[in-house]
């Protein structure tokens, strides 16, 4: 997967992560770092991820 497909694939959910990460963490500064963090394990498992039907759900 090239990182303009990564892209399309995870930025539609991009800002929901973020809501969740922030009811759940408070912090803004903990729920952006959170966010970022799990953006970059989607990305480290981008292979892996290629396969799921709905990849928002795994990430949430």
């Amino acid at each position: 997967m090239k990182q303009s497909d990564f892209l399309k694939v995870v930025l539609p959910f991009k800002d929901k992560v973020f809501r969740l990460a922030k009811r759940l963490l408070v912090s803004t500064e903990e729920a952006e770092d959170a966010t970022q963090e799990l953006f970059f394990k989607l990305w480290k498992s981008k292979e892996k991820i290629a396969d799921y039907k709905n990849v928002e759900a795994f990430a949430m």
